[in-house]
């Protein structure tokens, strides 16, 4: 009875530490990346780009975003589709790409401080021109 216990034991331990993503799936980590840089682009494109020829623009960009991640729309569609259907590991991936961002944020709003700082502080010109 103790060996069917064991042998039992070492299966469930076995099968608790296994991933079941299925192959053709983007790891999570990646996924981050993925959905990171999609926000930053998208944000990028609405800001410079009129509505009509956005959607143009954002297929290019999206066509390079998946070359830069080596992988391709209907991988990022399938993992999409993946993690949507288990709602704790896309929290997990949203709450990570909300971070980067914040963290973006916050070190971008640091930069234009310092550099507003550093335009303050310029002596302002002297104008030494005669006046009538």
């Amino acid at each position: 009875m103790n060996k069917i216990l064991i042998v039992v034991c070492i299966f469930f331990l076995l099968s608790c530490n296994r991933d079941d993503t299925p192959k053709g799936i983007i790891n999570k980590d990646q996924m981050v990346n993925v959905l990171f840089d999609m926000s930053i682009t998208d944000a990028y494109l609405n800001q410079i780009y009129k509505p009509d020829s956005l959607q143009r623009q954002a297929h290019t960009r999206y066509n390079y975003l998946f070359k830069k991640n080596k992988i391709d729309s209907a991988k990022f569609t399938k993992s999409l589709k993946y993690y949507s259907l288990r709602s704790t590991e896309l929290d997990e991936i949203f709450t990570k790409v909300t971070d980067s961002l914040t963290r973006l944020e916050k070190a971008d709003s640091v930069k234009t401080r310092k550099k507003v700082k550093r335009i303050k502080r310029k002596p302002k010109l002297k104008n030494d021109l005669p006046t009538k």
